[in-house]
C-alpha cells in the first residue's frame, strides 16, 4: 500500500497565526536565507488584493501543520490568468506524497482560475524539487544566479576611475534619504525611472508596470529598506540610475542588492559601476559584511559588473513554467 493511499492530510486557508509555522517549514527547506515573520506578513499585507491574486493554504496532518502551498500572480508579470505556485514541505514529513497532495490541490485551483501558465521555483542544487516539477510537465524557463560579495575585500582604490568618470560628465551619486526629503515629487521621479529599468530586465514573460501606490507599499514602505543605502545616479534634477538595498532580519550583517540600473541612452558611461560601488560602501561603513544579490544567467552586462567588482557565483535558482492552456 503507497504512503499516498494513507496520507490523511487536512486543508484550511492560511492563518495569520501560521506565519510561525510557515517560516520555520521555510527555513528549514532552504536554511541560508532565513526570512523573518514579520517580513512575510509585511509583503503580504501590502499587497493589492483587489487587483493580484494571493491565496496560501494550510495543509495538516493529526492537527499538526506539515506543508503549506500557495497560488499568486507574479506583480511585475502580472497577467490574470498566468499564475506563480510554491509548495512547502515540512522536511521531515518529506517522502510521503505531501507534496504530491498539496500540489493536486494547487492544480484543482489553477483550473478554477482558468490558469494558462503556471510557475514554480526550483534550485540546481535540489534537483528532487526541479525534478518533482517536471514530472508534472513543468520546463526550466530561466535561471537566476545568486551571487555573493564579502564587502572587506573591495579595493575601493581599484575602482576610482568611476566614480570620477561619473562626475566629470555631471552626474552625482545620492540616496534616497536626501530625496525624499524633496517629496512626492522626487518619488513619482523615482518610480518612473524603477519601472522604466525594470522593463529592460531579462525575464520569462513580458513586464508589467506596478502602480505608483503598490510600489510604495512593497518598496518605500518595507520595514527594510535603507534608504541611506539606495542609490541614485541624477544628471541634473534627471533621475538616470539606481541600486536598491535591503537589510535582512535573520541575517544582521547581510544586505540584499535588489535592481541595479541605469536608463538605455546612459548605458556604457561606468554608472553601474559606480551605484553599486555606492551600495558597498554604505554597507562598509554601517558594519555589513555580506552583499547577495540575484541575476539572470543571460544578463551579461550585470553579471560583468559583478564579477569586477568581485562578486562570486553561488547556486542557480530556476523558474520552471507549464503551459496549462
Amino acid at each position: 500500500m503507497s504512503g499516498q493511499r494513507t496520507l490523511s492530510l487536512a486543508t484550511r486557508e492560511f492563518d495569520p497565526a501560521d506565519y510561525a509555522s510557515l517560516v520555520e517549514i521555510y527555513n528549514a527547506n532552504y536554511p541560508g536565507y532565513a526570512r523573518s515573520a514579520g517580513e512575510w506578513r509585511s509583503r503580504d499585507e501590502s499587497l493589492d488584493r483587489s487587483k493580484y491574486y494571493l491565496q496560501r493554504y494550510s495543509f495538516l496532518e493529526n492537527d499538526t501543520i506539515v506543508g503549506f502551498g500557495v497560488v499568486s500572480h507574479i506583480t511585475d508579470m502580472f497577467h490574470p490568468r498566468k499564475f506563480w505556485i510554491e509548495i512547502l514541505v515540512d522536511p521531515v514529513s518529506q517522502g510521503r506524497g505531501v507534496g504530491g497532495a498539496i500540489y493536486e490541490r494547487l492544480d484543482d485551483e489553477l483550473k478554477k482560475l482558468n490558469a494558462i501558465t503556471g510557475w514554480a521555483g526550483g534550485r540546481e542544487d535540489l534537483p528532487r524539487l526541479t525534478g518533482f516539477y517536471q514530472r508534472r510537465g513543468f520546463m526550466e524557463k530561466q535561471i537566476a544566479w545568486e551571487s555573493r560579495l564579502e564587502v572587506s575585500r573591495v579595493d575601493f582604490e581599484q575602482f576610482r576611475e568611476y566614480p570620477e568618470k561619473m562626475q566629470r560628465q555631471g552626474i552625482t551619486l545620492t540616496n534616497l534619504a536626501n530625496e525624499r526629503r524633496d517629496g512626492q515629487e522626487s518619488l513619482k521621479k523615482l518610480h518612473e525611472l524603477v519601472q522604466i529599468i525594470s522593463a529592460d530586465m531579462p525575464s520569462v514573460a513580458s513586464f508589467t508596470p506596478t502602480s505608483y501606490e503598490q510600489w510604495d507599499a512593497f518598496e518605500l514602505k518595507n520595514p527594510n529598506l535603507l534608504p541611506e543605502g539606495y542609490m541614485i545616479a541624477k544628471d541634473g534634477s534627471k533621475y538616470v540610475g539606481l541600486s536598491t538595498v535591503w537589510r535582512i532580519d535573520r541575517e544582521p550583517r547581510g544586505l540584499v542588492q535588489g535592481n541595479t540600473g541605469v536608463r538605455r541612452e546612459y548605458r556604457g558611461r561606468g554608472i553601474a559601476v559606480a551605484l553599486k560601488l555606492g551600495v558597498i560602501d554604505f554597507a562598509r561603513r554601517n558594519g555589513y559584511d555580506k552583499v547577495k544579490t540575484w541575476n539572470a544567467s543571460d544578463n551579461a552586462p550585470m553579471l560583468a559588473v559583478n564579477t569586477k567588482l568581485g562578486f562570486k557565483r553561488e547556486v542557480g535558482w530556476i523558474t520552471l513554467e507549464k503551459n496549462l492552456a
